[in-house]
């Protein structure tokens, strides 16, 4: 296969390596599939990026679906915790 004729997106190899950006991996996605089954909240009504980046956040996507951006930390405990109550008021 000539990988001039591969999309880009599957040259993830060629990207430069970046330590500090951290991606979620499934434990994490369980985690938070663990929280939004409780509510219950359908996994089809939630996108959610990657990368871990900030604070994190919960917002409304322009798709109408919910976007969750999962914190940079190491301890998601209090995002999570506080997420149902910061879907509530998202509606």
């Amino acid at each position: 296969m000539n990988v001039d004729s591969v999309p880009e997106v599957f040259l993830l190899d060629r990207l430069p390596y970046n330590p500090a950006m951290r991606v979620i991996d499934q434990g994490i996605m369980n985690r938070l599939f663990e929280v939004t089954d409780e509510i219950p909240l359908d996994r089809e009504a939630i996108q959610v990026p990657l990368v871990m980046e900030g604070e994190g956040k919960v917002a409304r996507a322009k798709n109408g679906r919910i976007e969750i951006t999962l914190p940079d930390t190491d301890d998601l405990g209090p995002f999570l915790a506080a997420l149902p109550e910061r879907l509530r008021e998202l509606g």
